[in-house]
């Protein structure tokens, strides 16, 4: 019988172990094949253009953005002697027949402050109704970071480089691939 529990235990043991490092092992999504990248960016280069992208962990002070959107890194350099207008619907993510446009960041910055409102007064029945100061100055310095770090359409002027990030569905996290479109090019990512 002991012989049976030991053995139990060890199998048992085995596959907890083998669960914990699956769980922990953190999938990111990498550019398709026929993609030039270098360190898991995709890098597109037309005469025009320069175009660098990475879907990745939004890195500033409201983490709590990365469990409720999809985030990706984009840097566009223009290369040639004219404007170009970067227009909001010049950047989508097709992903199981659906396309998605990026969530407006105005949305956010209001999700972000309603959020911190509801903070303010989540519990009527405390002694003390007071909102901290270092609380409130945190809050407003994670909201004007994001607007800073957010991508913003507009012109992009000769030899000029826009860069920050773009926010999506959450759903497209759970995707095995899919594809970003940027100003007509279609750049494909695969989770690994």
């Amino acid at each position: 019988m002991k012989r049976i529990t030991n053995k139990h235990c060890r199998m048992m043991l085995t596959a907890g172990i083998l669960f914990l490092l699956s769980a922990c092992s953190v999938s990111q999504f990498v550019p398709g094949e026929g993609v030039v990248s270098e360190n898991n960016y995709a890098v597109i280069r037309t005469d025009t253009l320069l175009i660098i992208v990475k879907p990745q962990s939004y890195p500033g002070s409201y983490q709590e953005i990365n469990n409720r959107f999809f985030p990706v890194f984009i840097s566009i350099k223009n290369n040639s002697r004219q404007k170009i207008k970067l227009q909001e619907s010049s950047f989508s993510i097709l992903y199981n027949e659906k396309q998605y446009d990026p969530v407006p960041v105005d949305y956010i910055l209001s999700d972000l402050e309603r959020r911190m409102m509801l903070k303010e007064f989540s519990d009527p029945f405390s002694p003390t109704t007071e909102f901290g100061i270092t609380d409130r100055n945190k809050e407003q310095e994670m909201y004007y970071e994001l607007v800073n770090n957010a991508f913003s359409s507009g012109e992009l002027l000769p030899g000029a480089k826009k860069e920050g990030y773009l926010f999506y569905n959450r759903e497209i996290a759970s995707a095995r691939y899919f594809t970003i479109n940027i100003l007509g090019t279609a750049i494909p990512f695969v989770k690994q």
